[in-house]
């Protein structure tokens, strides 16, 4: 028997870069808005782009990256079912500061910037939803830089997978936490700003501690215990 993970405090003391939020949220917007579909790694809009909607995620899963002028690669956060993200292009009307590419099939509500604003002014729940998720995100961002400042390579990688397991984590009968999607260490790459090997490294010596293993592609975290312990402890040694 396998049960859904739904524990508040399984990841602390960082934000999860995987957000969802309740889309009933946003219900006065979305009654009249076009929904369209995306296949998997369809590009919404680029990093640079003035697009003409806001986006609230129906289904699937979109990640929004950012890019170096060298082209690297950082993964900000990825928006799950009621997340919305294009807004801050509709607010401060500048091109959008990500690019936005689907993570899987997704179904997305395509919001007019202009009855996006008109919302703004005639509803005040809706601006309290709106400003809840601009909090969430920044409280997110402020997390990535003080991981980036402060946390070494392990520190990043436990936290994302223990953000996984939060919110994609079936537990079993054995206590471990088996996630119901799949991800490459590249992808973990891209999220924790790490190298494709640094992300490798770690995952190997994960396996060789016996703390994780897989399953026809889907990871399964044996203690996630250990993985807590360690975000929580006092001395780190850094990369």
């Amino acid at each position: 028997m396998m049960t859904k993970n739904n524990s508040p405090d399984l990841i602390a003391p960082y934000m999860s870069p995987w957000l969802s939020m309740d889309d009933k949220d946003w219900e006065p917007i979305l009654k009249d808005s076009a929904v369209k579909t995306y296949a998997r790694d369809a590009v919404i809009y680029r990093q640079g782009d003035v697009t003409s909607y806001v986006y609230l995620v129906k289904e699937g899963r979109v990640v929004l990256d950012l890019y170096g002028v060298n082209g690297r690669r950082r993964s900000i956060y990825i928006a799950d079912k009621g997340t919305c993200f294009g807004e801050l292009a509709c607010l401060d009307q500048l091109a959008n500061y990500c690019t936005a590419t689907t993570c899987t099939k997704t179904a997305l509500y395509l919001i007019p910037k202009k009855r996006f604003i008109d919302e703004i002014y005639v509803n005040p729940a809706f601006s309290m939803t709106l400003l809840k998720a601009l909090s969430l995100k920044t409280r997110l961002i402020t997390s990535l830089l003080e991981q980036m400042s402060f946390n070494d390579s392990s520190y990043r990688v436990y936290h994302s997978l223990l953000s996984l397991i939060q919110l994609y984590g079936i537990q079993t009968k054995d206590g471990s936490y088996k996630l119901n999607i799949k991800f490459t260490h590249q992808e973990m790459a891209y999220q924790t700003g790490l190298s494709r090997v640094s992300v490798s490294n770690i995952f190997l010596s994960l396996t060789n501690e016996g703390l994780i293993e897989k399953d026809k592609g889907y990871l399964i975290v044996k203690d996630i215990q250990a993985l807590k312990e360690y975000l929580i402890k006092e001395d780190w040694s850094f990369d």
